[in-house]
């Protein structure tokens, strides 16, 4: 058996497994065996001491280009030496926290087919808060070991009237929750390898090594009996495969066989599950991350909210990054999946309208909703989506079987990677450059991450776009300052336009709504889009002209604010002078980019509306006619 399945046949997601036991059970030697005999089959990953990668053709060896790979090796290593229990604790942690931030980038950034792992972030800490750090308090409380898996993992955070419990208890588990550290997430499959804690304490005199201060017969037996109690309630309450293997009475070559043989099982059984995928069936992809703290508590109750208001098929697919959600939806399409539900931001819509793309253009008879779970999440306010979870559900489920659809244009935004290759991606809703571009360098990464859920929290769905907004203005300014800022050729129509120093190109496909009205009385569907040109005339401007976009004061007089309005098809801006990359906020996902940035209308979609007709214009309010405005200075300050 090969872990590949044919085009269409399933979802390219990696299965993470996880080999965890006490110490002297073989766990090292048989993740070690364990990914080189998956290797054979497929491309896959292994995260223990070190992080190797092999696959068919291509043998296993150790991977250094991982971020962190090193350091959680170090930390690891350090950890073992110890005498004191709590800085045994502190340190294990941290290399747990590095190795949950390695997982990740593995599934992001090299698609394996099967990630191994020696021992689990999850399941390693909550077996030892059984058997020595929480013992009391979670001896007879599996309620309350439930709870701690599922804040550990990032399912849920811990409620205030909880915290001072778990602070007192465990300080460090609060702050992974509250503060988004890091997800210890599920893995797939767990091989739990049991074995006598007498025969686990020969096998480790044996190596020869000094003993750890938790090596002993007593406590490797609450331990043993810890990883027990917690595999027997990942596997009856969460919903996770458990495979015990007893290897004191097997062959090290049977726990490899068993292991190897039950991944390959468990990914062949996703992948047929999976697919062929239904046009009927409505396919939810959700990202983890996106919106602030409420926003990522509704990933777990999609599938229920829905199954209340809608008798198709149900299924949610749970991505960690934009790539993700982007190959996720790329595979269901591929599949014959025509139903889709974006659950995530700007971003996340925008990498699952990506996905959508067959041969070049969305399918005709594709339907893509959006469920609001983000920041910044203007199309689902446009196509009318309530914000609590139950009434989404509702109205997207009524919006399918009434075939209410908003027309949407689809642009194309063509670029030169740093590389030299030419990359072209779509979006719905906006783009832009100069300090609009520079949005996603501040709203985007990984540490921002962290506390994006407290700004939507604080300051609502637009509160991280704003910050990184400010961020982005600064930015703008120190490299103006340095003479780093270059002037800019547009092109509108093919009408070539004199070179000038701007703070912003915004390009936008439709009205976006009250919150970002620069797209106002312009249909999504109307075949062209909106360009918004804004010159550098000081600092002083700046500010009114930030604050002109905001209120759409700008699209009423923008010669006032040194801007150029116009409806177009093409564009393409052109930096004069350097050939340094800059990025280009391709609504809410960045592109480096150097040389000319080209967008134009590549085609439609349709977007699932849950109220009956396009999305009325504010009263009383004209698009602006701004093409009729030209370039009043040639010089290029």
């Amino acid at each position: 058996m090969a872990f590949g399945v044919q085009a269409g046949g399933g979802l390219g997601t990696p299965l993470v497994a996880a080999i965890v036991g006490i110490d002297g059970c073989g766990k090292s030697t048989a993740f070690r065996d364990a990914v080189a005999r998956l290797a054979t089959h497929g491309r896959v990953a292994g995260i223990g001491e070190v992080v190797v990668s092999g696959a068919p053709q291509v043998p296993v060896a150790e991977r250094t280009d991982i971020p962190l790979s090193r350091s959680a090796r170090a930390v690891g290593l350090a950890a073992k030496g110890l005498r004191r229990p709590t800085l045994y604790k502190d340190l294990k942690i941290l290399e747990f926290i590095e190795r949950s931030h390695v997982r990740r980038h593995l599934l992001a950034h090299d698609e394996p087919e099967a990630v191994v792992t020696d021992g689990d972030p999850l399941v390693n800490v909550a077996a030892w808060a059984v058997a020595r750090y929480g013992r009391a308090e979670l001896r007879d409380d599996d309620q309350r070991l439930l709870d701690t898996l599922q804040y550990l993992a990032g399912e849920r955070r811990i409620p205030l009237r909880e915290l001072p419990w778990y602070v007192r208890h465990g300080w460090q588990l609060a702050a992974l929750n509250r503060l988004h550290v890091a997800r210890f997430a599920f893995p797939d499959v767990v091989f739990l390898l049991e074995i006598d804690p007498a025969v686990a304490m020969e096998r480790i005199r044996g190596r020869g090594a000094p003993l750890q201060a938790h090596e002993n017969v007593a406590f490797l037996a609450e331990l043993g009996d810890a990883y027990a109690r917690v595999c027997g309630l990942l596997e009856t309450r969460c919903g996770v495969r458990v495979v015990r293997i007893p290897v004191d009475r097997v062959t090290h070559e049977e726990v490899v066989r068993r292991i190897a043989d039950a991944v390959l099982a468990e990914r062949h059984e996703r992948a047929t599950v999976a697919g062929p995928f239904s046009a009927e069936a409505i396919e939810v992809i959700a990202t983890t991350m996106s919106g602030s703290f409420e926003d990522q508590r509704k990933v777990r109750g999609i599938e229920a909210a829905f199954r209340e208001f809608t008798s198709r098929p149900i299924r949610v697919h749970a991505a960690t990054t934009h790539d993700e959600a982007r190959r996720i939806a790329a595979d269901i399409v591929a599949g014959g999946g025509r139903t889709l539900v974006s659950a995530g931001g700007a971003g996340t819509f925008n990498a699952v309208l990506e996905g959508c793309h067959v041969a070049g253009e969305v399918p005709a008879d594709l339907r893509l909703a959006f469920l609001r779970k983000g920041s910044a999440d203007l199309i689902g306010k446009v196509l009318h989506v309530p914000d609590d979870l139950d009434a989404a559900a509702a109205a997207i489920s009524e919006g399918i079987e009434a075939g209410r659809r908003v027309d949407a244009d689809v642009l194309a935004v063509e670029a030169i990677e740093p590389d030299g290759s030419v990359t072209t991606r779509h979006l719905v809703g906006f783009g832009g450059l100069g300090v609009f571009g520079d949005v996603p360098r501040f709203t985007e990464t990984r540490i921002i991450k962290y506390y994006k859920g407290l700004l939507g929290s604080l300051l609502g769905d637009l509160g991280p776009f704003f910050v990184g907004l400010l961020l982005a203005s600064l930015r703008w300014l120190a490299l103006r300052l340095v003479g780093r800022v270059p002037p800019v050729v547009v092109t509108l129509d093919g009408e070539t336009l004199p070179p000038s120093r701007l703070v912003a190109v915004i390009v936008l496909n439709g009205d976006l709504g009250k919150d970002f009205p620069l797209g106002r009385g312009l249909p999504l569907g109307s075949g062209s889009f909106r360009v918004v040109a804004i010159r550098y005339r000081g600092l002083r401007m700046m500010l009114r002209q930030i604050a002109a976009c905001r209120t759409a004061a700008l699209l009423d007089a923008p010669a006032a604010f040194g801007a150029i309005v116009r409806e177009v098809r093409t564009m393409q801006a052109q930096p004069v002078g350097t050939s340094r990359p800059y990025m280009v906020n391709v609504d809410g996902l960045r592109l480096i980019t150097r040389g000319a940035v080209r967008v134009s209308v590549s085609g439609l979609v349709h977007l699932v509306s849950a109220r009956a007709g396009p999305p009325p214009a504010p009263p009383g309010i004209d698009a602006p006619q701004g093409g009729a405005e030209p370039w009043t200075r040639s010089s290029t300050s």
